[in-house]
């Protein structure tokens, strides 16, 4: 009768064991391959084993140089204090930091994409600017150029028809020149050409 309470008692905790555990606080110590026991020491016997990295949850209990804990499968014993290590295992920090790692690769990958397709753009741009500004100087040198001859050709024009009133005067003048002395030597000749006399007329009382 004894025996049946005992095993029913040690049912009912192995049930409840599970269902008063805390969120796992603690892992197992890493490069380490432990033994969970059924007390704290070498003595009792052996529920399971621990590797590196499991995630344990700690009752509060401990007894000299071991502590209760309550592994991931719900199993409930004792390992030495010394190989509880506190906070996330770096057995399962490392996917996890990998994927962060990956997933900020692709972000850089994604960046730099964007900036090459700028920078690419902007020397397109810039090439596309320096093209159009090359032409304009061009336009500019070759309508200066045109202003230049133009300017030549109307100092030539402006020459030309300066001289050409210069000669109209000239010849004007020499042809007022030509007429006037003509006219002086008519009336010159005039002058000293004999006059006829007149018929003196019979005095009719005479």
């Amino acid at each position: 009768m004894k025996k049946s309470i005992i095993t029913a008692l040690l049912c009912l905790l192995a049930i409840s064991g599970p269902s008063v555990a805390r969120e796992a606080t603690h892992t197992v110590s890493e490069d380490v391959f432990i033994y969970l026991l059924a007390g704290p020491s070498t003595q009792y016997r052996i529920l399971g084993s621990l590797k590196a990295g499991d995630a344990l949850t700690v009752t509060g209990k401990t007894q000299g140089e071991y502590s209760e804990v309550v592994d991931e499968r719900g199993r409930q014993g004792w390992i030495q204090t010394e190989n509880l290590a506190k906070g996330e295992s770096f057995r399962t920090k490392v996917p996890a930091l990998t994927e962060a790692l990956a997933q900020t690769r692709t972000q850089l990958n994604t960046v730099t994409a964007e900036r090459d397709a700028l920078v690419q753009s902007n020397r397109e741009a810039n090439a596309d600017a320096d093209s159009k500004v090359a032409d304009l100087k061009t336009q500019v040198q070759e309508s200066a150029k045109t202003i230049s001859e133009l300017e030549q050709q109307n100092a030539q024009l402006t020459k030309r028809v300066e001289t050409l009133s210069q000669s109209e005067r000239f010849i004007w003048m020499q042809q007022g020149g030509m007429v006037a002395g003509a006219g002086l030597i008519l009336g010159l000749i005039l002058a000293y050409l004999p006059r006829p006399q007149r018929k003196k007329k019979n005095d009719r009382w005479m």
